[in-house]
């Protein structure tokens, strides 16, 4: 029998708006809370893939009242489709627009921080996960508490790295998510689920 799936915790403590939303006279209040909630599920590049349907349950209205607000917020220039993570990905891309200026994502990238950087890359890796997962349907607490220590360990890496660079080593930061990955990877591989029967070798 196939184990029971499990959710992650929702961590969200707060969110990032335009500051131009709540000067905006066209901004409506109901408009502005769908805005708000998106923005609290965007990453630093302002991309969300939530669907309309969560939005709906945070903020207690219905999938087509989401919708609607979806669609002023379009018209007005506060939100806009954005590229997909993976191939096949079924839910909708969006990205938060913070500067109508700038319109590619490439450009919003590299204007980011080498952390904010690096950060983004940890959270694509686990979005990506976390659709294979999903795809397989063992999200388990065991593949949960694996993606945890994955992310833990990643940051771990991260903050070698970055107390490296103080001390006036060097190394691209492009490097550094490679590493952060495949180290991330062995080291996973190396564990086995709590109670296994396994023995090391």
């Amino acid at each position: 029998m196939r184990p029971k799936q499990l959710k992650a915790k929702d961590l969200r403590a707060f969110a990032v708006v335009p500051i131009r939303a709540i000067k905006d006279a066209r901004m409506t209040a109901k408009t502005l809370r769908v805005l708000i909630a998106f923005c609290s599920y965007a990453d630093h590049m302002g991309r969300t893939f939530v669907s309309q349907e969560r939005i709906g349950q945070d903020i207690g209205s219905r999938r087509t009242a989401v919708g609607y607000h979806v669609r002023r917020l379009r018209d007005l220039g506060y939100m806009v489709y954005a590229k997909p993570l993976w191939r096949g990905q079924k839910s909708t891309s969006n990205r938060i627009v913070f500067d109508p200026q700038v319109k590619h994502e490439e450009t919003i990238r590299s204007r980011l921080s080498a952390k904010q950087q690096m950060e983004l890359a940890e959270a694509e890796t686990m979005a990506k996960q976390m659709h294979r997962l999903e795809q397989t349907g063992y999200n388990t607490q065991a593949e949960l508490d694996l993606l945890e220590l994955r992310e833990v360990f990643e940051c771990l890496t991260r903050d070698f790295f970055t107390s490296a660079l103080a001390k006036g080593w060097r190394i691209k930061p492009e490097a550094i998510d490679r590493a952060k990955i495949m180290l991330a990877t062995q080291a996973v591989e190396l564990l086995s689920e709590p109670h296994s029967d396994e023995r090391a070798a």
